[in-house]
C-alpha cells in the first residue's frame, strides 16, 4: 500500500492527460501488487485503499479526488476494453486468476490443493476437466471427472453429508468396494437415497486404469494454465458494449480514444448535460445556435457539423449519408464504415475519430475560450491534422487521404 501511495506525488499528474494517467496507472500502480497477490489474498480494505489512489489519479492526477471528478464508474473503468472499460486491472479478480495456478501445480502433480479459497477452488474446478487414468491425483467428490461435471454438482444432497475428512478423498480411494458410500454420514433421507443410486449409475462403468491421470485447462487453446485465460473466465458472459471495439482498435492518438471511449458511455459534459446540473443557462448548441447541445448533436447533427463532414469527406471522395436520423454518431459511424470499401476502412475510422475530436475542440474553444473558426478553416486545420498523424506513422490514413490527391 504504501509502495502504491509513494509513486504519485514523483509524478506531474496534472501535466498528462487523462490517457496518459490510465497508462502510468497499467504499467505502475497495477502492477505494484500483483507479486503480493499471487501469494496472498489482499484484504478488501487494501484493495479500496489502492483502488482509491488509482481512481484519484486516473480522474484528477492527485492522491485524492472527488466523486464529481469521476466521469465512469470504477467497476466499469476496471473492466476489459471490448466491454466498456479501459483495461485496468481489477485486483480481486487478477489476484484469484493468479492464485489459481498453486491449484494447478498441486494437482497436475498430484498432490491435493494447498489452498483453501474457495473462491480459487471453485475458478479451478469451472476451468479444467479431468482425464480419468489410475484416478490417484483426482478428488472423488469435488473434480469435474465424470463428463465434465462432479459429484458435488450431480449430486449436491449426498455431498452435503461426505464428512469434511472425506471431502477431499481420491477416485483411487473411494471407488474401489464402493469405499465412497462410508464417506457419507447422517440421516437419510428420500433426496439422499435418490443421489445416492444416481451416483451408483454414474460410477457402473467406470474402470481404472495403469496411466496417471491428465488434466486439461479449457480456456486455452493448448490446453495449458494461463493466467490471462482464467482472468478473462470472470468475465464470460459479459455483455460487450456497442463501439467499445472499434474505438481501441482505431489508429488514433490515446487522447482522442478515451475522449470516444467517454463517448461511448455518453459523459462528457456537453452543454445540456451542463444545464441539467445548473452549470450554465441554456443547452443550445453554442456550434449553431439552433439544437439542443448533445453529444450526438454536436459530432453530428449540428449544421456546423454537417457542413465540416461534407468539407472532409468531399476531400477523400466519399459520398456518404451524414444525416443523423434516430441513429446516435456512433451508430452512424459503424454503418457508414460498411459503405466504405474494405481497403480504407480503417483509414476511415481514424478519420472518424479526428474529424469528432476536431469538432468536440471547436465547441470547446467557443465555450470557454470565446474563439471561434469557420467551418472553411477547421477543415483546413483538420487536414493539416491529419497530415501529421500519417508523418506519426499512421499508414492506413494516409491510405485514405492519398485519395485526395488521386
Amino acid at each position: 500500500m504504501d509502495k502504491v501511495a509513494a509513486r504519485i506525488p514523483t509524478w506531474k499528474g496534472k501535466l498528462l492527460n487523462p490517457a496518459g494517467r490510465t497508462a502510468l496507472v497499467k504499467a505502475t500502480l497495477s502492477a505494484i501488487p500483483v507479486h503480493t497477490s499471487i501469494a496472498l489474498c489482499l484484504s478488501q480494505w487494501a484493495i479500496n485503499l489502492i483502488d482509491k489512489l488509482r481512481r484519484a489519479f486516473i480522474w484528477a492526477g492527485s492522491e485524492n479526488v472527488t466523486g464529481g471528478k469521476c466521469k465512469v464508474a470504477w467497476l466499469t473503468v476496471c473492466r476489459p476494453k471490448e466491454l466498456g472499460g479501459l483495461g485496468i486491472t481489477d485486483l480481486r479478480k487478477a489476484g484469484l486468476a493468479l492464485r489459481v495456478r498453486w491449484v494447478w501445480k498441486d494437482t497436475t502433480s498430484g498432490r491435493a490443493p494447498a489452498t483453501c479459497e474457495r473462491a480459487v477452488i471453485a475458478l479451478f474446478q469451472a476451468a479444467t476437466v479431468h482425464h480419468l487414468g489410475n484416478g490417484a491425483s483426482t478428488f472423488f467428490w469435488t473434480d469435474r471427472w465424470l463428463n465434465g461435471r462432479s459429484l458435488e454438482l450431480e449430486a449436491p444432497t449426498a455431498f452435503r453429508a461426505v464428512r469434511r475428512t472425506k471431502r477431499f478423498a481420491t477416485v483411487a480411494e473411494a471407488l474401489p468396494e464402493n469405499a465412497w458410500v462410508h464417506h457419507i454420514s447422517g440421516p437419510s433421507s428420500l433426496q439422499m437415497l435418490i443421489d445416492i443410486a444416481h451416483i451408483c449409475d454414474l460410477i457402473e462403468n467406470i474402470e481404472l486404469s495403469q496411466e496417471p491421470d491428465t488434466f486439461s485447462w479449457n480456456l486455452t487453446p493448448d490446453q495449458c494454465y494461463s493466467a490471462a485465460s482464467a482472468y478473462g473466465a470472470m468475465f464470460l458472459g459479459s455483455a460487450p458494449v456497442f463501439g467499445a471495439k472499434q474505438v481501441w482498435k482505431t489508429a488514433a492518438p490515446p487522447r482522442v480514444r478515451f475522449f470516444f471511449w467517454l463517448a461511448v458511455h455518453n459523459r462528457c459534459w456537453t452543454g445540456a448535460r451542463r444545464y441539467r446540473h445548473g452549470l450554465q443557462d441554456s443547452d443550445i448548441c453554442i456550434l449553431c445556435d439552433q439544437g439542443s447541445e448533445t453529444l450526438d448533436h454536436i459530432l453530428l447533427g449540428c449544421c456546423f457539423s454537417q457542413e465540416v463532414w461534407h468539407l472532409c469527406l468531399g476531400r477523400v471522395h466519399l459520398n456518404l449519408d451524414t444525416r443523423l436520423g434516430e441513429r446516435s454518431a456512433l451508430e452512424w459511424w459503424i454503418h457508414s464504415r460498411k459503405a466504405v470499401p474494405k481497403f480504407f476502412r480503417r483509414g476511415f475510422d481514424s478519420y472518424v475519430l479526428l474529424v469528432g475530436w476536431s469538432l468536440w475542440k471547436e465547441r470547446n474553444a467557443r465555450t470557454f475560450q470565446a474563439r471561434a473558426t469557420g467551418a472553411q478553416r477547421l477543415a483546413a486545420l483538420i487536414k493539416d491534422e491529419a497530415n501529421v498523424w500519417c508523418e506519426a506513422g499512421n499508414g492506413h490514413l494516409a491510405t485514405l487521404l492519398a485519395r485526395a490527391t488521386a
